[in-house]
């Protein structure tokens, strides 16, 4: 189980400023400032869905009245801070714990049943965003039953290459908008390739082939694991 317990303060991943020139417009023209919202809305959304990052839900408690998509947080790859619960089973004990969220900005909590770990206690892959039970220098078992990690995940200042998928895919949506949504590839010979990208969760976004790789090139989608 993944919660949010405190959300991003927007989502987007481009300035006002910055949705306007992705759309070809000077940055002080903001006469198509709420479509350009949308479409900033919907690349950020996209750019999370293709680097893998996983879907929470809203701490019911603290945001009860503040629930969109019935419940569900919103993906994203700006900094949140989350609380994710594993049920450990006989069997599955001995590997590492795969944060949900990433890349890890700090780990808050590990709590082991009842018990609070202490920083020696646990060790955090920062690469592959896994966390160990420790001792020392040896590696422990995690303790059958569940275990609770309190952390921050995310980017707090969002990468200049990352900005740039963004805006291209502003671009894109800007230059598309009302193009036929079942259309499945779209090229232009010379300029773009853009495949629907499909998360069987959401609706489809549509993500050029370029980006999708400069993504994994670019380390913004983890290794996965073996």
């Amino acid at each position: 189980m993944l919660i949010v317990t405190e959300p991003a303060e927007d989502l987007q991943l481009l300035t006002e400023e910055e949705l306007r020139v992705a759309a070809g417009l000077e940055p002080d023209d903001d006469s198509q400032d709420a479509a350009l919202a949308v479409h900033g809305l919907r690349a950020a959304s996209a750019l999370a869905g293709a680097c893998g990052v996983a879907k929470a839900g809203y701490d019911p408690l603290l945001y009860s009245t503040a629930t969109p998509l019935r419940g569900e947080a919103p993906r994203t790859l700006k900094a949140e801070t989350l609380v994710q619960t594993f049920r450990v089973t006989p069997g599955y004990q001995y590997g590492s714990l795969f944060l949900a969220r990433w890349p890890i900005l700090e780990i808050i909590s590990v709590t082991e049943g009842t018990t609070g770990l202490a920083t020696d206690g646990w060790e955090i892959d920062i690469p592959m965003g896994t966390l160990s039970r420790v001792s020392g220098n040896g590696t422990l078992y995690w303790a059958c039953g569940r275990v609770i990690v309190e952390y921050a995940a995310g980017y707090d200042t969002i990468p200049e290459d990352l900005k740039g998928y963004a805006s291209r895919l502003v671009s894109w949506y800007s230059q598309t908008t009302g193009s036929d949504p079942t259309e499945k590839r779209v090229e232009i010979p010379g300029v773009i390739t853009v495949e629907r990208w499909v998360d069987q969760s959401a609706t489809d976004s549509l993500m050029p082939e370029d980006i999708t790789a400069g993504l994994v090139r670019d380390g913004y989608r983890r290794p996965v694991l073996a």
